[in-house]
């Protein structure tokens, strides 16, 4: 737990010190760094003691952790297994608090550990560690009061300058670890949503740290919004699980209470199992699918949407078809940054979401998913192969391999995906910083046309890149072996166990051979793009610029992340699918359900595989995907080492794919022209009605209002207020008269009665005379 909250507390310590220290000041880099070096040295600490560890004494450290207060654990035993179709798996599940309680149901902030989370860990921790080493010098630049930035908007005339942020670089940094590490902690999907967020969120701080730049800040803005798209499917999701299932638990714990008695409540795997086989017909009975709710207001339909749903977040986090765009304006934040983005933070945890929850997917889910990922793949490569920006180059490829990935999981073969996404931040984070290397060293030139002939100036920075590259694409020594298998960098391994999958998939299920096609001359474009990239950078005799004939390595900071990540993406995946990575990952990761064998024979009708389907065709499998990417290199190489075929007239006569994948097939512009174009039109139609006729309205009846007032006021002022007026004012006056008459004087009062008496008398004499006598 505390290889989790460094980093944050790295962050909050950066925050609060810049308020108080130089923006000169080096201390808010090496606190961040220092950080993350204490959260890596744990992280291993913690894998070394997971390997070194039975599952007996995990299951006995389970329950004592439970007679703990506030800490409750649990492992997925034998009979729980048993009972609902999954292995047993080595696992430590519990909750620090309970957010919030409706009823029976009950949203718990905890952890589940397994060996997917310790490597995880040990894998986003050390990739940060480098990210933030290499920082303190690849950022020193914002180590001032002052920085010149010609890239900014100003006028002319105007000094470019901004303030350094080195500061805010590290803080935000610091978070952007913290928050993926949450992901990776999380044991329900409500947790994970949190720190998802808050994933997002950092991202958008980081690719729009240069945000006085008019294109960062659209980059950082239209990574937020697409993100925010595939969230609100994410929302769905959980909301339809939610009801249908009466959890948000990936893994089962015992009683939140801390009771170890009685049965533990059902996780959202099992409970989705349950409520698939209310609306699935078994063999016995076998009924068409009721698509429409039941009495319990479940519907298979609605099982479907719920994936497609969490689906929808994957996409969008880990930019795939059709929200893939805005991953490629995403480099206008710092390289590091890239770098990190990248390899084991945010695009990396759409795919370890996808992973975590194949088993609440059915089957129509999974297959657009594959669908998704393909053309993912495709798109990615074909614009790497055309970019000359440097960094859009590993861009692209980082599309295109995610795309991969979600392949491998569309298929079944989710520890396959889930394999690759570790080799593949290994050699992806090297590339960037690779990339980033160069880029400082020739003072931010990132067109490849200007580069060239780096090797002897940048000798270490060659040769890392040059293992990343062959790690990327996919390549090995055909008939050489090493325990057991061929030999090969990380990203051969990884490639050939997705390829094994969608082998095995294609298989048995011989209409969709496209899958297979697609993955081959995706390995094919994979290593024509990287071999590309490296030749174009290297290889070339001189540079173009003459300036740049004079660059050299950078410090130490620099160069060392280089040769660590070279040294993980050739040898991390060592043993293949027998390697120690694979089989942690294997271990960790959820098993097909029972319901996922056969033919389901529901809305589609797919054979699913199995492990030892994979493992039969693992050796024609691998040997296609070698070929494939043996040709792509040979491609690469006779165009751009070898130059026996120019390059230039081979784009001349693919002109139109080439200028449709210049433009990123030109899905920006249908963006704008299909979704931005008509909402800014009907924005200014609602202002034309607005300042038209709603305001004339509205402006009219003020107007009559303040007449109205005007002439209210007239008639109070002249009429009433001067009625009441002069009766007060008579009032008053007939007040001060009578007032005279008491003068207090017993005489006059006499007096007065006297007359009164007198004047009374003598109209009553006149008026009512007395009677006469009678006759």
């Amino acid at each position: 737990m505390l290889a989790w909250l460094l980093p944050f507390a790295g962050c909050v310590v950066i925050t609060v010190l810049r308020l108080k220290l130089s923006r000169l000041s080096a201390v808010p880099g090496w606190i961040g760094t220092g950080s993350l070096l204490v959260a890596f040295c744990l992280s291993l600490f913690s894998a070394g003691l997971w390997l070194m560890t039975s599952p007996a004494e995990t299951a006995a450290s389970s329950v004592s952790a439970e007679e703990t207060p506030g800490i409750q654990a649990a492992k997925v035993g034998d009979d729980a297994a048993h009972e609902t179709g999954y292995s047993p798996q080595r696992r430590l599940v519990g909750h620090w608090y309970s957010l919030a309680k409706f009823g029976e149901i009950d949203f718990p902030l905890g952890y589940a550990i397994d060996a997917l989370t310790v490597l995880m860990f040990v894998l986003v921790t050390m990739i940060s560690l480098a990210v933030h080493a290499y920082s303190l010098v690849y950022m020193a630049d914002e180590q001032t009061e002052s920085y010149q930035d010609h890239h900014l908007d100003h006028s002319p005339g105007e000094t470019p300058e901004r303030p350094g942020r080195f500061a805010h670089f590290y803080a935000a940094l610091g978070l952007f670890t913290f928050a993926m590490l949450g992901i990776v902690l999380a044991n329900g999907l409500l947790q994970i949503f949190i720190f998802w967020e808050l994933v997002g969120f950092s991202s958008y701080l980081l690719i729009g740290f240069y945000h006085e730049r008019r294109t960062a800040r659209l980059a950082s803005m239209k990574a937020f919004l697409m993100n925010r798209v595939g969230d609100v499917g994410f929302v769905l999701g959980m909301t339809i699980l939610l009801v249908t299932c009466g959890t948000l638990l990936l893994y089962p714990v015992h009683d939140l209470n801390g009771n170890t008695s009685g049965s533990a409540p059902m996780a959202l795997p099992e409970a989705f199992q349950a409520a698939v086989e209310k609306v699935v017909p078994s063999e016995e009975n076998h009924q068409p699918t009721d698509l429409l709710p039941s009495g319990q207001g479940i519907s298979y339909a609605l099982l479907v949407a719920a994936g497609l749903g969490l689906l929808a977040g994957c996409v969008g986090k880990s930019a795939q078809f059709p929200l893939h765009t805005w991953l490629a304006d995403a480099m206008e934040g710092p390289t590091p940054v890239s770098a990190l983005v990248h390899s084991a933070t945010m695009v990396a945890a759409g795919v370890y979401l996808a992973a975590r929850i194949a088993p609440l997917l059915l089957p129509e889910a999974l297959l657009l998913l594959a669908y998704v990922g393909v053309v993912t793949l495709l798109l990615g490569a074909s614009m790497a192969i055309v970019a000359r920006d440097l960094k859009l180059v590993l861009a692209h490829s980082t599309i295109s391999q995610l795309g991969l990935m979600l392949l491998g999981i569309g298929v079944g073969a989710w520890e396959a995906a889930i394999f690759h996404l570790i080799t593949h931040a290994f050699f992806k984070s090297l590339l960037f910083l690779g990339a980033g290397s160069v880029i400082h060293t020739t003072h931010h030139e990132q067109d490849l046309e200007k580069l060239g002939g780096l090797r002897a100036h940048l000798p270490l920075t060659s040769l890392t890149m040059l293992i990343g590259v062959i790690a990327l694409s996919g390549l090995a020594v055909p008939y050489v072996t090493i325990f057991g298998e061929s030999l090969g960098f990380s990203g051969f391994h990884s490639k050939d166990a997705i390829v094994s999958g969608a082998m095995a998939f294609v298989l048995k299920n011989p209409h969709h051979i496209l899958l297979l096609i697609s993955v081959l001359l995706g390995a094919c474009l994979t290593a024509a793009y990287s071999l590309r990239l490296w030749l174009k950078l290297f290889a070339r005799d001189t540079p173009v610029d003459p300036a740049l004939q004079q660059v050299h390595e950078g410090p130490w900071l620099m160069t060392w992340p280089l040769v660590v990540l070279a040294f993980f993406a050739a040898f991390c995946a060592l043993g293949g699918e027998e390697g120690l990575v694979s089989t942690l990952v294997e271990a960790s990761l959820s098993p097909a359900p029972a319901w996922f064998s056969g033919s389901t024979d529901e809305v589609v009708s797919i054979q699913w595989t199995n492990a030892s389907d994979r493992h039969a065709v693992h050796g024609t499998a691998g040997a296609m995907a070698l070929a494939a990417a043996w040709l792509g290199a040979l491609i690469a190489w006779a165009l751009y080492g070898l130059r026996a075929i120019s390059s230039k007239d081979l784009s001349r006569q693919l002109t139109p794919l080439v200028r449709l994948a210049s433009h990123r097939w030109h899905f920006d512009t249908l963006y704008r022209g299909f979704l931005v174009l008509p909402i800014l039109n009907l924005a200014r139609h609602t202002a034309w009605i607005d300042r038209i006729l709603i305001d004339p309205f509205i402006d009219g009846c003020a107007r009559f209002s303040e007449r109205f007032s005007h002439a209210s006021q007239w008639f109070d002022e002249a009429m009433i207020n001067r009625f009441f007026d002069n009766m007060a004012s008579s009032v008053w006056a007939w007040g001060l008269s009578l007032r005279k008459a008491q003068t207090g004087h017993i005489r006059q009062y006499v007096l007065l009665a006297t007359m009164a008496v007198i004047v009374l008398f003598l109209i009553l004499f006149a008026w009512m005379p007395g009677g006469r006598a009678g006759p």
